[in-house]
């Protein structure tokens, strides 16, 4: 397992982490049990995965998380949460929420502190109104050291081009330890501005959901590639995977671990096979003529899928 660090944290994070949401939310949508858990992420240890990204909005993902890492050392692994910084109505205003949040999250987790505690999906319409609020309750928690470090993460599907992250590191880049964005062949755009900034502020990025939802499924990605005109073979990438879609995902991996300003890649599956196979491609690398290419074709790319 390669190791990269948390912006200027001084963490080694490894290059792929674990990521308990997405389409399987640690296996609770896949019928895996409480054991199957415990094994799932036992196996990732033992493979050097020591980050573990989760949140109150996952349903019971973080419990579930805090029985699977019961007896393994707490200094072994880092544990991100998120809180949820709006409702139905729009943004909150009571600086209580996340005191509460994190109160009900380390209680979840079996723990007296996480790793990194990030506001979950803000859009960049509502980032001042929360750092204006927010900022100074999260420091405090942080300060009390029931918070290592603080991060922000992105709303993808109503912000594909990032502004949020942006946002963040433009306006305060000395709070922000870490950044949650996407970034992969079909959808470069962090490269414009996003992951510029993390270099320049020392922030840490976690790439989530690299290969979801597009490059895991044939006929989204040739509807996606059919939107932007291009031809059969072009859609399937064809010339980058030789028509396997297993090797496509490889790939998808390796471009997201390829810029230097990506901390690590959040890979999120309930299968211990799958799990593996993610660990043996970010290990790998895309050749320079393949890299130019997706990053020539694909320069433009923002998908929020």
């Amino acid at each position: 397992m390669q190791y990269r660090k948390l912006g200027d944290t001084g963490e080694d994070v490894s290059l792929l982490s674990y990521g308990t949401g997405g389409p399987s939310q640690f296996g609770q949508r896949t019928g895996l049990d409480d054991a199957g858990r415990a094994a799932l992420i036992a196996r990732a240890l033992e493979l050097g995965v020591n980050l573990f990204d989760t949140a109150e909005a996952y349903g019971e993902a973080e419990a579930m998380l805090g029985r699977a890492l019961r007896g393994h050392p707490r200094n072994s692994y880092l544990i991100a949460t998120k809180w949820t910084y709006r409702d139905d109505s729009g943004p909150v205003k009571d600086p209580e929420i996340p005191v509460r949040s994190l109160e009900q999250s380390l209680q979840r987790l079996e723990t007296d502190y996480v790793d990194i505690f990030q506001v979950h999906g803000i859009l960049p319409q509502h980032y001042d109104q929360v750092a204006e609020i927010f900022i100074p309750v999260m420091k405090r928690l942080q300060e009390q050291g029931k918070v290592r470090f603080l991060g922000v993460t992105e709303m993808l599907t109503m912000d594909s081009r990032h502004d949020g992250m942006s946002v963040a590191m433009e306006r305060h880049p000395d709070v922000w330890d870490s950044v949650m964005l996407k970034y992969g062949i079909m959808n470069q755009w962090a490269a414009k501005r996003a992951l510029p900034l993390a270099t320049s502020s020392s922030t840490g990025v976690l790439n989530m959901a690299p290969v979801r939802l597009t490059l895991t499924r044939q006929d989204k990605l040739r509807e996606r590639m059919d939107e932007w005109g291009e031809d059969a073979g072009e859609a399937a990438l064809d010339w980058l995977s030789g028509g396997d879609p297993a090797e496509l995902i490889r790939r998808g991996y390796q471009f997201a671990a390829e810029p230097e300003a990506v901390t690590t890649v959040i890979s999120g599956t309930s299968s211990i096979a799958h799990l593996e196979a993610n660990i043996a491609a970010i290990d790998g690398t895309l050749s320079d003529e393949a890299l130019s290419r997706l990053k020539s074709d694909y320069s433009e790319s923002a998908s929020p899928d």
